[in-house]
């Protein structure tokens, strides 16, 4: 059968191969001779596929594709020891569309003998054959070998070995038998350094950012170091260090080429869907509007960046009403005082209606907050200290005016090996917002929060996320749940709150408890969660346990599901909280993953009352 599929694809390519290909789209794609290499593999080698229901538009049919297709396969085969392959392609034209062949004659497959080094001092054998792939009785991979010489390469450039030389010989019997000739050269030194295209900066904000020295020996990983650091400042668009041969063999100079960002200022205008914190720190709740931006990098000639905010988002989730306006000015230096210790002063206002409390008054609030960022891991780990003075309007619903002050530690490590779609690593968050004191404001108290999360991809597309989330108040005095200070949670939502899409996904936001179940006198009648009190208003504790488990998979295109199990409580005693007070919801989400991350809508219900459920619309995976 494979003889007559192949006889008719060499007849019908020539006739038709003067025709036009214009609105022709690709049928299906057929493999002749491929008894080793399974059919799924190849295919993913390919531009030219076949209408699915993981393609939307069908694919036009393109020649120079199908030759660059029939190029891809044959680096494939290659990559997997088939050192003889011929890979012909031809096709044929109906009116389905386009068929597409590829005649493969695989030959034999080679397997890696024996590898010998010559000249190989300054790495260990074991890390160059890691690199390159070398492991005797696996199929033979030159392409490997060619592509992954610049690692190795780089590993000497960690040693001061800036001109290696690479020859390697190879012998095809049975099987592969190759030697790599390694010249390593000389240790080389940097003589001189410096420092080309700047305009208006003084060369001293280059120079506080160079991670080497003259005279030390050449480091790639300071090099890399040392443009990190000049991006990092936010004065240049672009950092490059150049090498440049000495008058002595073993020198070299280092030209460190920058460009600086124009000083010029840039508007952006926003429209889409957000995510709104109600509960400081956790975004449970997803609103609809938009923002306009503008900022400057160096306003008036300063090195200090400017920015300037805008926004009204009016939350889709049910209960709101009104938008939430919101306004910020900031400035920011990475460098200030030619140091190293970023800061960042924020003036803020926010208008909203409380949550649950539509038909109360608008709440206004204004601040200052102070930060120093220090940041790591390609700027997504970083260590957040600073302070935050903040007043809310004084209402009829206020006996005293609202004001609250804190200083803040946030630590934030990312390991995962992608921000937006980790399939492996792990988080660690740690927070710690300490009120009052010798700050002053409404009420002293200390709150912590550690969150962990760990992904890891036990198959191939498939992703197995946990969360494991702690968190406490210390401090908090009777007084601050009676009378005035009822009415200032109710504003502030400073306590632990649970119930939304990221955190228990069969309950309605913040609803865990609210003021109808929490069995507390809200309104001072003598009674405990009596009908008057509200069933709408959310109300919290002062300790809190969450554990999130997502299993997430791709179902077409760009498509996905995931199946999640959430469990959590809040008290007032953290020691209290026991396996059997969790409450657990499970449910199935559906996500569409885009460039800016997924856009999910999930359904949760709640296990020991199937009568509770919840869809939600989130931004991002929950965790």
């Amino acid at each position: 059968m494979k003889k007559i599929i192949l006889f008719l694809a060499v007849i019908v390519n020539y006739p038709l191969s003067s025709q036009s290909q214009e609105d022709n789209f690709v049928n299906k794609v057929s493999f002749v001779g491929n008894g080793v290499l399974r059919k799924s593999d190849l295919s993913n080698q390919l531009e030219l596929k076949p209408s699915s229901l993981s393609l939307f538009s069908k694919p036009t049919f393109d020649r120079r594709l199908l030759k660059l297709d029939a190029i891809s396969i044959k680096n494939y085969y290659h990559s997997q020891g088939f050192l003889e392959v011929a890979v012909k392609d031809s096709f044929s034209i109906s009116n389905d569309g386009v068929d597409v062949f590829f005649v493969i004659e695989e030959g034999n497959r080679y397997l890696l003998n024996d590898v010998k080094f010559n000249g190989l001092k300054s790495i260990k054998e074991k890390s160059v054959r890691s690199i390159l792939g070398l492991k005797q009785g696996a199929p033979y991979n030159p392409v490997r070998i060619n592509t992954n010489l610049t690692l190795v390469d780089e590993e000497y450039q960690e040693k001061g070995k800036l001109y290696v030389k690479f020859d390697i010989q190879q012998e095809i019997k049975d099987s592969v038998n190759i030697i790599i000739n390694i010249d390593e050269g000389d240790d080389i030194y940097i003589n001189k350094s410096w420092v080309n295209g700047l305009e208006r900066m003084d060369s001293s904000y280059v120079l506080n950012e160079i991670a080497f020295n003259e005279g030390d020996l050449f480091n790639k990983s300071l090099m890399d170091k040392t443009k990190r650091n000049l991006l990092q400042t936010g004065f240049f668009s672009s950092a490059s260090l150049v090498t440049h041969p000495a008058n002595v063999d073993t020198l070299v100079n280092i030209e460190v080429r920058i460009r600086e960002f124009q000083n010029r200022g840039t508007q952006d205008i926003e429209f889409g869907y957000t995510d709104i914190e109600a509960v400081p720190g956790i975004t449970s709740l997803v609103g609809l509007g938009g923002s306009v931006r503008w900022s400057d990098r160096m306003i008036l000639g300063t090195n200090n960046r400017f920015d300037a905010t805008g926004s009204m988002v009016m939350p889709t989730e049910t209960g709101f009403i009104y938008p939430r306006l919101n306004s910020e000015i900031k400035f920011s230096n990475q460098r200030p005082f030619k140091m190293k210790t970023p800061i960042q002063m924020k003036l803020f206002f926010q208008q909203f209606k409380n949550y649950g409390d539509e038909s109360g008054p608008y709440v206004r609030r204004f601040g200052l907050q102070y930060s120093n960022i220090f940041r790591w891991n390609r700027q997504r780990s970083f260590l957040d200290i600073g302070a935050r003075f903040e007043l809310f309007d004084k209402s009829e619903e206020f006996t005293n005016q609202i004001e609250q002050r804190k200083f803040k530690i946030h630590l934030h490590q990312d390991n995962r090996d992608n921000p937006i779609y980790p399939q492996k690593g792990n988080v660690l968050v740690f927070q710690l917002n300490s009120f009052g004191g010798v700050l002053g404001g409404n009420r002293t108290y200390n709150k912590y929060d550690i969150d962990l999360r760990q992904y890891v991809s036990p198959l191939k597309k498939i992703t197995v996320a946990g969360r494991i989330n702690v968190g406490m108040i210390s401090g908090w005095k009777a007084d601050y749940d009676k009378d005035d200070s009822v009415e200032i949670e109710k504003v502030l939502y400073e306590k632990f709150y649970l119930g939304g899409s990221n955190t228990l996904r069969g309950l309605r936001p913040l609803r865990f408890f609210t003021h109808a179940t929490d069995n507390v006198d809200n309104n001072n009648d003598g009674i405990v969660d009596d009908p008057d009190e509200s069933d709408k208003i959310p109300s919290g504790k002062t300790a809190k346990f969450l554990t999130n488990w997502e299993i997430r998979f791709p179902l077409f295109w760009k498509v996905g599901a995931v199946l999640f199990y959430d469990g959590g409580s809040i008290s007032n005693d953290l020691t209290a909280i026991k396996p059997s007070d969790l409450r657990w919801n499970r449910g199935v989400g559906i996500t569409i993953n885009l460039p800016i991350g997924p856009i999910r809508i999930d359904y949760g219900e709640d296990l020991n009352d199937p009568s509770i459920k919840q869809f939600h619309f989130g931004l991002l995976y929950a965790f």
